[in-house]
């Protein structure tokens, strides 16, 4: 529950934070923390919205994108009412791609890290690749783009020691499982072919003599026109990670999205985490909760 006001200290008494969760999810933005203080010391003047805070095992900084000042809590102290206020922050090396564009973005034959700082983020990113073309209009959030841009090229990102790294989604199911949940598969589990049908659509585009190309088309499933794509990226477009199982268990923070996990007989990706921590009345709860899946190709 560490939050801290600056990267070398001034950190914020563990009293007066609530309640705090930290997120690490696949996608433009791969980390979002909330948390919640008590409103004393005058801590509402120093977490105001575009403020950094550093915070969790990795010490991330991130910007304060919304505070929530909730109603009195029903305590005094002095003279005063108690009242809780709740803060949510984007990882700040990237939290600018979740915001409306100032002017148009229109790229060509450049890299994944190169269109990524364009669209705001200060992030160096690892294992890049190139991407054909890229557009984000003034006006619209550029991490909508992003993410269709990695579907496409079948990758996701994932933060690692401070690096964000652009990582195919068949070379992250590939990888050595950090940690083994035991013989007995403790999750929940949805499993729903009739979803998949529906949800993961076959992509068809129009190529430039006016051909049809279309991704794996086998199955009787949804689909979806995707102007100016090549057979490469109709196929990716359609391979993707679908989260079937959810774990519960004692705080875990050394396990993050992009993660793979041993559960039962089956090796599963980390798509979601989610490390929660909680003061209740001097007594600290805290918990995991892992959301799993597994990686799909179409057919």
């Amino acid at each position: 529950m560490n939050v801290s006001l600056s990267a070398t200290g001034n950190q914020l008494p563990t009293d007066i934070v609530i309640e705090w969760t930290g997120r690490s999810d696949l996608v433009p933005v791969p980390r979002n923390l909330e948390f919640t203080v008590k409103l004393i010391d005058g801590v509402e003047k120093s977490l105001k919205a575009g403020v950094s805070v550093w915070s969790g095992r990795e010490n991330l900084e991130y910007r304060i994108v919304k505070t929530d000042r909730a109603a009195p809590m029903g305590e005094v102290q002095g003279k005063s009412a108690q009242q809780a206020m709740k803060v949510t922050c984007l990882l700040a090396t990237c939290a600018s791609i979740a915001m409306p564009l100032a002017s148009p973005i229109i790229m060509s034959d450049t890299t994944f890290g190169a269109v990524y700082r364009a669209c705001g983020a200060y992030a160096s990113v690892g294992s890049d690749f190139v991407l054909p073309r890229f557009s984000c209009f003034k006006g619209k959030e550029p991490s909508f783009g992003l993410a269709q841009v990695l579907q496409e090229e079948g990758a996701a990102l994932v933060l690692s020691s401070g690096v964000i790294n652009a990582m195919r989604l068949v070379d992250m199911a590939k990888q050595t499982p950090k940690d083994d949940m035991g013989q007995i598969d403790p999750s929940a589990k949805i499993t729903s072919d009739f979803l998949q049908m529906q949800q993961i659509p076959t992509y068809y585009t129009v190529d430039d003599t006016a051909a049809v190309l279309s991704g794996p088309n086998q199955q009787a499933r949804q689909v979806a026109f995707r102007p100016g794509m090549d057979l490469r990226q109709l196929r990716n477009a359609s391979s993707v990670l679908v989260r079937n199982k959810t774990i519960e268990s004692t705080i875990c923070q050394q396990l993050q999205a992009g993660d793979v996990l041993t559960v039962g007989t089956e090796n599963l990706i980390v798509v979601t985490a989610a490390h929660w921590f909680k003061n209740n009345e001097g007594a600290q709860e805290s918990k995991s909760r892992l959301w799993l899946g597994s990686l799909v190709n179409a057919s």
